[in-house]
């Protein structure tokens, strides 16, 4: 009669069993409910009948199941899971279990066994899956057991445990490239403008039709709205958010409906970080903005985020709530009032003056019992007592805004009669940036080209040196090659804007209707002001040059 030895060498009278089953995310996003039910079911129904063949093999040995856990959805590649955590404590606090020990003699030993299907529903970290089976089950005396490769953990004689960390690492493998695959999937879905996201921004809703695409949400529309009008009012964030509080406007999370755990004195209070990532959010021009972050590989949790170059933007693929003139003046207010709070005097010209031999910022120190404020450099006042850098740059700001918006007017009646200010702008520094951009990403398609091609090479050898097998070098070279048609359209179209160009069929702004509407105006605001001049340069000496987004005069006053 068969007898059965712990790791210590102890005869084992009674087992005490956990089941272990697990599904994987990507095998629940491919099952109904039903088939994840049915696939839960079928891993402890494997294991309860490896357990009544192995009763009928050590029949001095009771085999108790005291638990069946299964975590659902997800990934192997990560241990912190619900019901694995519960199969740890359950082991670590076994002479404590109570359900357990009572029915046992004060000298009887208590020992567990863990059973599973197969190794990758332990898990598919090769490292840590090692650890669990060669060294934490041992130490904790638990028998492991997966039924489909025959390891066990009681059995130091088994071929089966010294190839199991084979086993693992073929597991990884499959997770590491089932990780990227489902990334490149995820990544070509949003270059064509479907939605990989979670919850949408505020003001929409997933299409019921189309989960991939948006449609208005009235309640948040209205809202964002409200948002981007206070916004062109010059109110600042921290304004905005005390006036949506004051209304008792609900913040997003309610008005989508999101279970929360918020106090109910809290549900109310918008964020001013709220407000300035509403009023960045591209999305509500119409464009579907994704890809603004990844993780550092296909185990880590930890989030990079991108550099906006790198976001995967697409144009018009939903209805927008907000216009882009509207859009446009906000990101100047934005701007112009980087450094602004509720406890700041704000100024026409604030956030546009720089200093002229340091090229930092020219501030304003504001004084709340004199008619006249001034100008300071930043650079001199942050470490000018310390060390001889620039200087004070030291004028009354009241004069200098005088003088700026009298220079503006000048330069605006010089041309409200005609076209050549508009023609200026378009001829010197439109067309111009325009076709600075469209070289600059001409230019960086056609080494992406050329970095995926030499990716290729590098794959063909792979394939010559049986690092890779002809199935995969196949469809390794088939996504690098979409990578190129993808990247050779993109420079189709911007031969196509660079012909445009030439031919002087650039769609302009009626920039005549900016100078109008800003000579008509008895104070200038900064949304108008932000529109005409790129910035202001303040010398020393007093000498002011404003740096028209027009043409540049350089002119002193």
């Amino acid at each position: 009669m068969n007898v059965m030895y712990d790791n210590f060498l102890r005869v084992v009278k009674v087992l005490y069993i956990i089941i272990y089953a697990r599904l994987s995310k990507e095998e629940k996003d491919k099952q109904s409910e039903e088939e994840q039910s049915k696939s839960i079911q079928h891993q402890f129904e494997i294991c309860r009948e490896y357990i009544e063949e192995e009763q009928k093999e050590y029949p001095n040995c009771k085999f108790i199941i005291i638990e069946e856990l299964y975590d659902d959805g997800i990934s192997g590649t990560t241990f912190d899971r619900a019901d694995f955590n519960k199969l740890v404590k359950l082991v670590e606090n076994k002479q404590n279990n109570k359900s357990i020990n009572k029915n046992l003699y004060s000298n009887e030993t208590v020992n567990y066994m863990v059973i599973t299907k197969d190794l990758s529903r332990l898990g598919r970290d090769h490292v840590e899956t090692d650890n669990y089976i060669e060294k934490w089950f041992p130490e904790h005396n638990v028998r492991y057991v997966s039924i489909l490769e025959s390891v066990d953990t009681y059995d130091t004689d088994n071929v089966s445990n010294d190839i199991a960390p084979i086993i693992n690492w073929s597991n990884d493998q499959f997770a590491k490239t089932t990780s990227k695959k489902i990334r490149k999937e995820f990544k070509n879905k949003m270059k064509l403008g479907k939605w990989m996201g979670g919850e949408p921004p505020l003001g929409y809703q997933q299409n019921p039709k189309d989960k991939y695409h948006f449609i208005i949400e009235p309640v948040g529309a209205e809202i964002v709205k409200r948002i981007f009008k206070l916004a062109l009012e010059e109110k600042t964030p921290e304004e905005i958010s005390n006036i949506l509080i004051a209304d008792k406007v609900p913040i997003p999370s309610i008005i989508k409906g999101k279970k929360r755990n918020l106090n109910t004195d809290l549900k109310d209070l918008w964020s001013a970080d709220t407000i300035r990532d509403i009023l960045r959010n591209k999305m509500y021009l119409g464009h579907m903005v994704q890809g603004k972050t990844t993780k550092l590989n296909y185990k880590s949790k930890k989030i990079i985020y991108l550099p906006e170059e790198d976001w995967i933007v697409v144009e018009n693929m939903h209805e927008p709530i907000i216009k882009e003139s509207d859009f446009k003046s906000v990101q100047l207010l934005i701007k112009s009032n980087k450094n602004t709070t509720t406890n700041t005097h704000d100024y026409l010209l604030k956030g546009m003056i720089k200093c002229k031999e340091c090229h930092h910022a020219i501030g304003i120190q504001h004084f709340n019992k004199r008619n006249n404020n001034y100008t300071v450099c930043s650079y001199y006042r942050k470490y000018g007592s310390k060390k001889e850098v620039c200087t004070a740059h030291r004028f009354h700001y009241e004069e200098l805004e005088k003088l700026v918006i009298k220079s503006i007017k000048k330069e605006c009646m010089q041309f409200v009669d005609s076209t050549n200010f508009a023609d200026k702008l378009k001829d010197k520094e439109q067309s111009k940036q325009l076709l600075i951009d469209l070289k600059l990403n001409i230019d960086k398609s056609n080494r992406k080209i050329f970095k995926i091609e030499k990716q290729i090479d590098t794959i063909y050898e792979d394939k010559l040196n049986d690092v890779i097998d002809d199935e995969q070098y196949k469809r390794m070279v088939k996504n690098k090659q979409d990578d190129i048609i993808f990247e050779k359209k993109k420079l189709e179209q911007y031969q196509k804007d660079l012909e445009a160009i030439a031919a002087k069929k650039i769609i302009e702004p009626n920039y005549n209707k900016i100078v109008k509407d800003f000579l008509a105006m008895k104070k200038p605001n900064k949304i108008i002001i932000g529109k005409l001049i790129d910035k202001i340069e303040l010398s020393e000496d007093g000498t002011i040059d404003i740096h028209y987004k027009v043409q540049n005069p350089y002119k002193k006053i």
